[in-house]
């Protein structure tokens, strides 16, 4: 398989070739251009399977060599697009063109060698149908995708899940699937994954989790047998296994999850099910999705079938949320902590309250609390990560009254958190003042996002909309000030002024550098001290 890079900063393109492992993902061979007139030779000389492309180049740009690619009757060719900036026009016209991917600049080198792999995959899958449908043996050559239309039509109950026609359907997929052992369902629930979905990608997150669970549970990167659902309910990934000893299935559990969130920052919660027949597994699929939503108490964990449902038993939910969230639209933090006095002492004088009903309650609170923040653009792990929050939090399930005093700790930060949204403009050059003090660090969106508690998605629309400039632009016409500074003073060498400014990446460093001032680092200061000296200011 053959990939063609091309940019027009060529430490740029040296800087990728060097960060991926190209044989591991199955590259035989690495081209590259410096422009879009370049990559078109290529291109005629020898097929490419895969190009990844600056968007932004002199003379022609990606989204040109795309769409004369497309022109060319190459449909199969996959781009990956990189750019300094996020546009949203670029990302459309990409999609529209059917480009596979859009990273922004400084790449990440993981996150780069897992697109390519998720793009080398899908090749190799569409080539393997295409070979199968030109031989009209699409039951017999496509085992794989076969296996997975079955588990997924068994799940979803369009089979007709008696033994015998389970059976009689896997024969005549010709599926090594063992009807008679039985299965253990194995069904994880991903919470708060919108924040790596926007990183690297919804469908790259999908592919990463998908592989990760099919490696560990069958020894295959090739997904065959793992069902993912993605909707109003959240994202939810199930599989089936053969009975084994629990403890076993335990630990694949748990190795599947630290995977998980290692490679993407998701945090999920497993049930394993109770062994079953493989015709009872589409209603052991429904008793487990109501356990995990009920297990609140379990959230991040693995397990059993069993043990949610001991922890399901009892009281299964307290406050009334609709009216939570009402109350807290009119920011009436006085009626909610009355609300809250009134459901506690009613449980106190019944002699019904336990730690179990106190952690319910904090659940809930948490939920309505957290929803209405995130409605509001408010990211709420940064805002509630104080140690008085996290103190307070902790014992909130020790008394009514200590539930209490973390409930109004809560509210007061939250309205005070809503009442400085409310001032835009006083938001703005707080976020301004903080680039102008901390750009020199390794800042980005994310991190100006955390500071002042709100989603990165939020922030960046919120100062687009209020300055007519990206976030990210703004950073980096404030670092080029700053090295535009520095590089007054000849004793000062270019690479560290690279990294006085916040440039770790000394070619992205020039990259920026010149699209701002049509100047390499070096070239500007020539020019520089070419205007300060003498003999030129006497002609002035």
């Amino acid at each position: 398989m053959r990939i063609l890079i091309v940019d027009d900063d060529m430490p740029t393109v040296d800087a990728i070739i060097s960060a991926v492992n190209w044989k591991s993902i199955g590259i035989d061979e690495v081209e590259r251009a410096y422009s879009v007139a370049q990559a078109k030779s290529v291109i005629k000389e020898n097929e490419v399977d895969i190009i990844v492309s600056d968007i932004e180049m002199p003379q022609q740009s990606g989204l040109d060599l795309l769409s004369w690619v497309r022109d060319q009757g190459s449909n199969e060719v996959q781009f990956l697009f990189l750019t300094c900036h996020e546009k949203f026009d670029y990302a459309n016209s990409a999609i529209r063109l059917n480009a596979a991917a859009y990273l922004t600049k400084p790449f990440d080198a993981e996150l780069m060698q897992m697109s390519l792999q998720k793009i080398v995959a899908t090749i190799n899958e569409n080539k393997l149908l295409k070979e199968s449908s030109e031989r009209g043996a699409w039951y017999t050559r496509n085992q794989r995708a076969q296996e997975h239309a079955f588990w997924l039509s068994l799940y979803n109950g369009f089979n007709r899940n008696s033994h015998a026609e389970i059976m009689q359907e896997i024969q005549a997929r010709n599926l090594p699937i063992d009807t008679e052992v039985r299965y253990r369902m194995i069904l994880t629930k991903i919470d708060e994954f919108e924040t790596a979905a926007e990183e690297i990608g919804q469908d790259l997150l999908f592919y990463v989790m998908e592989s990760i669970y099919s490696r560990i549970f069958y020894g295959s990167e090739g997904n065959h047998r793992v069902i993912r659902r993605f909707g109003t309910s959240g994202l939810w990934f199930f599989l089936s296994v053969p009975d084994e000893e629990e403890a076993v299935l335990r630990e694949r559990c748990a190795n599947a999850l630290r995977a998980c969130h290692e490679a993407t920052h998701v945090k999920g919660t497993i049930c394993i099910g109770d062994a079953c027949e493989i015709e009872r597994l589409p209603k052991k699929l429904i008793a487990i999705q109501k356990l995990l939503t009920q297990s609140v108490a379990l959230y991040g964990q693995v397990f059993t079938q069993r043990e949610g449902v001991q922890a399901a038993n009892g009281e299964s939910q307290v406050l009334k949320i609709d009216k939570l969230e009402e109350l807290l639209l009119v920011y009436d933090k006085v009626s909610i902590l009355n609300y809250l006095k009134d459901v506690l002492s009613s449980r106190v004088a019944l002699k019904t309250l336990s730690e179990r009903t106190l952690y319910l309650i904090r659940q809930e609170m948490q939920q309505a609390v957290y929803a209405h923040l995130l409605r509001a653009g408010v990211q709420v792990t940064s805002l509630f990560h104080d140690e008085n929050s996290v103190r307070l939090s902790e014992r909130a399930c020790r008394s009514a009254v200590d539930m209490l005093r973390w409930t109004n700790y809560l509210l007061e930060k939250t309205f005070a958190c809503q009442a400085t949204l409310n001032k835009p403009d006083s938001l703005i050059q707080r976020i301004q003042a903080y680039i102008h003090e901390h750009y020199r660090e390794d800042v980005g969106r994310n991190q100006i996002a955390a500071e002042f508690h709100l989603t990165p998605e939020y922030l960046a629309k919120l100062y687009h909309k209020k300055t007519g400039k990206y976030l990210k632009d703004t950073l980096k016409e404030y670092r080029v000030e700053q090295a535009k500074r520095l590089l007054m003073d000849d004793e000062v060498l270019i690479s560290d002024v690279a990294v006085a400014v916040g440039f770790s990446n000394f070619s992205y460093f020039s990259t920026v550098f010149k699209k701002q001032t049509g100047f390499a680092p070096q070239e500007y200061r020539r020019q520089a001290e070419k205007r300060l000296r003498p003999d030129t200011l006497l002609k002035n």
